[in-house]
């Protein structure tokens, strides 16, 4: 059975599983909607590979639930004590600690419920949260021999299944109840939301009360003796006799061995080829009708030891598959006062090497306990791209025929394609398509400054070469805020995709369009569309299209961006924020830098470092803009420095580049240098 499960993302020990497709898929025929995909996790060194597993936030209230599970747990026990040693309980502290416990993880079901989006959040937290439980009811039976010695002693183990018992009838009723409120607010089935590993769970008693199970079953005393209420230690010895027997007869029966190298494809040595073919469900059972099986003589196996082992084996591969991605939670906690992700422990040296590891400032843990579990809230870098007056020219080539329409548009796409190139060779994210343009994202500055440089040489390259849009392009950087709405999430073999939204593409689009531009673009659509020539219009409006030019625009310039005199900003060439420009001067650090002076204008010069090579970039200040629905910006220019060459620049000694823009801006506001 084909699944599009990452399985070699998983790490064993593997004792009884067989980690591969077929294996996978006979036990869990839907495992794209039950089990979680391992999802990659950024360390602070970006560069370096990421890490496969799930990122929980161990905050506050995630502890806070941890200490409900173990108040309500350990009230259990004490009931179930009491009620094996026939003596009176009060059942009060059980029911405060349940109907405390029940509130916090009716909040953590909730809230994954409601923010999942296909993401398997419900999933991912019980994996996180039944391995707390795991660990606590390992323990019960020496609890309860604290609490009373003989109960503890003959009853132990059962009193561990019975608090599961009552936790599960519990838990279930509760989820049923939470899960039914969704679906009648959110108008979606019940069956689809409830969470299908929790039912896996409930029917696999080891995944709620093991945290690991080696191959010799040692750690199944209490199961055996508690739960299946038969001899573990006389079924082991059995099963061991059983491995002993069956390696002499793979020796002894050529028949035997030829079965299982031609149908099994078993081409180990007997030794290892005894114990990996035990593990196959059925082979045990066909083993044991054998003409030469005698369970009595040989003390192997008896009929009904076969059946139990042959239950058990499927739960134990169930369980090694299950584990397997427990183990991969990485549990995350913020320090310092700019929250800092940092893991430490077993888990980090297990999926790392390292005992202690600190995450990249744009990974988003996992917090079962806040509303969106995942922060929609990002900070990156962002790039928009824009053809200048595209309407206007889809206007003109459609009224010039067909075939001016379908060329002029056919070099669009290739242009769109090698700006995609360029992206995404400098790991900018496209993120959507804007028309005339795009949207890119990005982690690093340098990366998406470079990636302007370049887009920006390509459309002088195209024009060059006859590219029919060439009335200019206008580019956008910032750092800010964004918010991501996770579309097509939860395909099998479809890559997850979410939507960009929020302050962050408000002000990349304000920076492209400008807010007299944008409000003369509405007029002129409004006019239209009430019906009047689309000539006419163009002709009417023409004069306050032409209103953005002042004494500051230099035409001889092929890119350029100013602020008008009437405070509207006119960006013909590329433009940045001051949080961007101060990002870029935090990665670029102390290099060196020059002035260039062009007309009344000064530039700074930088030259940055673009894969092999470096580009030199002109920085100016602009100053502040106010752009429509946007707080004050202050905006830079910055300009592809490259045709200025070497010759009329002069070196800046001992200034930083902020304070070095600063001075220029000066500079020109007082008619001097700086």
């Amino acid at each position: 059975m084909a699944i599009a499960f990452p399985l070699q993302l998983l790490r064993g020990p593997f004792h009884f599983l067989r980690p591969d497709a077929d294996e996978v898929g006979r036990l869990f025929p839907d495992i794209d909607r039950t089990l979680p995909p391992p999802r990659p996790i950024f360390l602070d060194e970006e560069e370096a590979t990421p890490v496969d597993g799930f990122a929980v936030l161990i905050g506050g209230q995630t502890e806070t639930l941890r200490s409900a599970l173990t108040d309500y747990v350990l009230a259990e026990e004490l009931v179930q004590t009491a009620v094996f040693a026939r003596a009176p309980h009060d059942r009060r502290d059980q029911e405060t600690a349940w109907r405390r416990y029940r509130e916090l993880l009716g909040r953590a079901i909730e809230n994954s419920t409601l923010s999942s989006y296909g993401r398997s959040f419900p999933a991912v937290f019980w994996l996180f949260h039944s391995l707390d439980l795991a660990r606590l009811l390992q323990q019960t039976p020496r609890r309860v021999v604290r609490h009373h010695l003989e109960v503890g002693r003959r009853h132990g183990d059962a009193i561990r299944y019975r608090v599961l018992e009552r936790y599960l009838d519990r838990v279930m009723s509760a989820t049923y109840d939470l899960v039914t409120d969704v679906a009648t607010e959110t108008e979606d089935v019940e069956e689809e939301l409830f969470p299908r590993l929790l039912t896996r769970l409930r029917d696999n008693v080891l995944l709620l009360t093991e945290d690991h199970v080696s191959h010799d079953l040692a750690e199944l005393a209490g199961y055996f003796n508690g739960y299946l209420g038969l001899d573990g230690r006389d079924l082991r010895r059995r099963l061991d006799a059983l491995e002993a027997w069956h390696r002499e007869r793979l020796v002894a029966d050529d028949g035997l061995a030829a079965m299982v190298h031609h149908l099994l494809l078993a081409t180990e040595a007997p030794e290892a080829a005894s114990r990996a073919l035990l593990v196959r469900p059925g082979y045990a059972r066909y083993l044991a009708g054998r003409p030469d099986y005698r369970a009595a003589a040989d003390r192997l196996p008896t009929a009904q030891q076969v059946e139990v082992w042959e239950s058990l084996l499927v739960k134990l591969k169930e369980f090694e598959l299950v584990h397997a991605l427990r183990r991969m939670i990485l549990p995350v906690v913020e320090e310092g006062r700019e929250r800092r992700l940092v893991s430490r422990g077993p888990v980090a040296r297990a999926l790392t090497g390292q005992q202690e590891v600190a995450l990249s400032p744009a990974t988003r843990p996992m917090d079962f306990m806040a509303p969106w579990v995942v922060d929609p809230e990002v900070f990156r870098f962002g790039m928009i791209y824009d053809i200048t007056d595209f309407s206007e020219l889809v206007a003109l080539f459609r009224r010039s025929g067909t075939g001016s329409q379908d060329e002029s548009f056919r070099a669009l796409f290739r242009l769109q394609r090698l700006v995609n190139r360029i992206a995404a060779g400098r790991r900018m994210k496209l993120e959507k398509y804007l028309g005339d343009g795009a949207f890119y994202s990005g982690r690093q500055a340098l990366r998406a400054l470079t990636a302007a440089i370049q887009v920006q040489r390509t459309y002088r390259q195209a024009v060059a070469e006859g590219f029919a849009f060439d009335r200019g392009m206008r580019v956008a950087l910032n750092y800010g805020q964004y918010r991501l709405i996770p579309i097509a999430i939860g395909q099998p073999g479809a890559e997850e995709r979410y939507e960009f939204f929020g302050q962050g593409v408000i002000e990349l689009s304000r920076l492209t369009t400008g807010k007299t531009q944008r409000e003369i673009e509405d007029m002129q659509a409004m006019l239209i569309n009430r019906g009047y020539p689309e000539n006419a219009v163009h002709r009417f409006l023409a004069p306050l299209l032409q209103r953005r030019v002042d004494e500051n625009d230099d035409r001889s310039r092929a890119f350029r961006a100013f602020l008008a005199r009437d405070g509207s900003l006119v960006n013909e060439g590329i433009v940045a924020t001051d949080a961007f420009l101060r990002e870029l001067a935090r990665e670029i650090g102390a290099r060196p830098l020059a002035r260039y002076r062009e007309g009344d204008r000064g530039y700074v010069v930088v030259e940055v470092a673009d894969g092999a090579g470096t580009l030199p970039v002109g920085l100016r200040k602009l100053g502040v803009v106010t752009l429509k629905g946007l707080d004050p910006v202050t905006l830079y220019e910055l300009v592809d420095a490259e045709p200025w060459g070497l010759a009329g620049l002069e070196p800046l000694v001992d200034q930083t580049l902020v304070s070095a823009l600063e001075r220029e801006l000066v500079g020109a506001l007082t008619g001097g240098g700086s």
